[in-house]
Parts: structure tokens; sequence; C-alpha cells
């Protein structure tokens, strides 16, 4: 028995991208590429390393350091990732599987938990995502989710059905904490991919408070090793997302040290409590007030130190071991004797 955890392939131009593109931005073909399965599923293709992705690459890398088969699955069977990769796993093709495979389809192509002749666990990240397009109630089917904003909205979609908040896993490898006074002064990053328009309300608003101590850089479109290395220079991070899947990249900025200010993305960033471990701040306005406080290095050091502490318990030898421990004995998996690896050993 083996547990595979289904991933997009990573394609970053080339005629497939092109295609596949083009079927996204057709809802009819995009119906019909998915029923006929047409290359399996013309959401498998994307060109952009999404966070959940990542996630779930970690909870395989985890699994796998427990002592089960693990292994990523995709269309091509191939790692298409390069340096945007952040675990060291083997790929299968999704046409491989075996009737006896356990498979974590994510939460875009739910359609394909019907085709997988063993358990399927379904996790489901993002709410927009939420379609009742499998047999969700078939024994069979197991449902995952990642925060309590997530299973409030997961109840109303299959009801009948228990869903567990599932941890993530925060890299304390490559995200290690580093003290608010050994960072550059007044540097914030943001993403400007997710909530362009409030991050420049933001900006604006904290030059009309008369703020000159916070200057923004904006990071798009980077490795995850590249990022983690930038975060070590910020004493920031904006949260400018409407809405959050599972919410790592404030959660990356907790585990390092960086003061997080910004929205809660309608809850699903759960681990912002205001003025503990985060400055939650839903509009521009309260956000570049928040920005204004933040500039008394006691309160940016206090919340920082609360922050990781907080989060420390989404690092791997923490709650999401003891979860898939749990996880993988109830699944019906041997696993050797227990053993504490060390903190960064789903990433290796």
């Amino acid at each position: 028995m083996r547990l595979l955890v289904l991933v997009p392939d990573l394609v970053q131009g080339g005629p497939l991208r092109k295609l596949t593109e083009f079927i996204g931005r057709h809802n009819r073909l995009e119906r019909l590429a998915i029923d006929r399965r047409l290359l399996v599923h013309p959401r498998l293709y994307t060109h952009v390393a999404w966070g959940g992705t990542l996630n779930n690459m970690r909870h395989a890398a985890l699994a796998r350091s427990l002592g089960v088969d693990a292994r990523l699955v995709s269309p091509s069977g191939k790692d298409t990732y390069g340096s945007f990769n952040v675990v060291k796993l083997p790929y299968m093709r999704w046409s491989d599987r075996r009737d006896d495979d356990v498979v974590l389809v994510p939460d875009f192509c739910t359609e394909l938990a019907n085709d997988v002749r063993g358990k399927a666990i379904v996790y489901l990240q993002v709410p927009i995502h939420l379609k009742a397009n499998f047999d969700y109630l078939d024994p069979r089917m197991i449902l995952w989710t990642d925060s309590p904003h997530m299973l409030a909205l997961c109840q109303k979609a299959y009801p009948g059905k228990d869903i567990p908040i599932v941890p993530n896993i925060v890299d304390s490898g490559r995200f290690p904490f580093r003290p608010q006074s050994e960072r550059e002064p007044g540097l914030i990053f943001a993403f400007p991919r997710k909530g362009p328009d409030f991050i420049q309300a933001t900006r604006d608003h904290y030059a009309k408070l008369g703020g000159k101590f916070w200057h923004f850089e904006l990071i798009d479109g980077i490795p995850l090793d590249e990022l983690a290395q930038r975060m070590q220079r910020a004493q920031a991070f904006l949260a400018s997302a409407d809405v959050e899947g599972c919410a790592l990249p404030p959660q990356e900025s907790m585990a390092c040290g960086m003061v997080v200010v910004g929205k809660s993305a309608t809850g699903a960033n759960f681990s912002m409590q205001h003025r503990k471990t985060a400055m939650v701040a839903e509009t521009p306005e309260v956000a570049a007030q928040c920005l204004r406080e933040l500039e008394d290095a006691t309160l940016r050091d206090q919340i920082s130190r609360n922050a990781h502490e907080f989060i420390s318990r989404y690092f791997p030898t923490g709650e999401p071991r003891r979860f898939w421990r749990r996880t993988l004995l109830e699944l019906g998996f041997e696993l050797p004797a227990e053993r504490e690896p060390a903190a960064d050993a789903v990433a290796q």
C-alpha cells in the first residue's frame, strides 16, 4: 500500500501551457475536458507553484519520513518544479496507480476522487473550490480542511461528513527565527499577486499619516528558497489577500520573526491574533495605523516572539507529525517504532 499525493505539473511555457490556459478560459470546453479526463484534468497544469501544492508536498514528505511509501503523483510522473520544489520525493504517473493506493486529491480537481479505487483523501483548502462533484458520502472518501473558517464552509457544502482540520506544515528549517533587531529597519514585504489595491491603498494612507519608517518591497514569482532568504531581511509582512487557502505566507513570516500586519482573509489567517501574534487590519486605513504603531521596536519584538512561539506548533516535529502518525495507523499502514526526526527532516 502506498500514499500518493496528487500535484499539478508545473508548465512555465510552450504549447501545453497555451493549450491548458485556452481550455481554462472557456467553461464549456473545460467541462468537456474534465468529463472525458483529457490530459487527466486541465487544472493539473499550472505556471504557478501554489502554496497549497507546496504544503501538500510537505505532507507527503512527512508521511514518508514516518516509514511509508509516500510519493508524488502527477500527469507526467516527472518532477517539473525544479528550483520551486520543496521536497525530495519520487514521482509517478497518475495512470500508474494501484487499487490499494491511498490518494490525496487537491480541491481544484475533486472530480478525480471518484477515479480512485482505494481510499481518497480530498483536501479542501480554498473556498472557491468547494464543489460536491464527487461521491463525498462514499465511505472511501476522507475529507480534510485547514482552518476553522474553511470547516464552517465545508460543513455546508458536504453535510453529513466528518471533516477534521489538518495542521499546515511550516518549514522551520527554511524559515529559521531571526530577531527584529538583526533585520533591516523598516523593510516590509508584500505579495502584489494578492490584493494589489489593498497594498497600494495601505501605502497611500501610511504616507498621509506622516509615516516614513516603513518602505515596501513587492515580491512575486521567485522560488521558495530565495523567498526564505529574503525573509531573513524584512521586519514585517503585509497580508493583503481577500481569500487564502492554507495561508502559509503569514505563518512562515511568523516562524522566521517577521511581524504580520493586515487581513485575516475572512478567518483563513486564524493564527493572526491582534496585538498578540500579529496586527489585524481589514482595511487599508487600519493597516496604515497599525504600521504607525509598529514603528515601536518594543511592540515589534514582542509580537514577533509571541508569533514564533504560537506557530511553532506547526513545525514538522509538532502537531503535523502527531497527526500523520495517527492518520497512517488509521489508514492501515504499518509504521516502524516511534523515533524523533530532526526538525527539518521533511524538507530533505
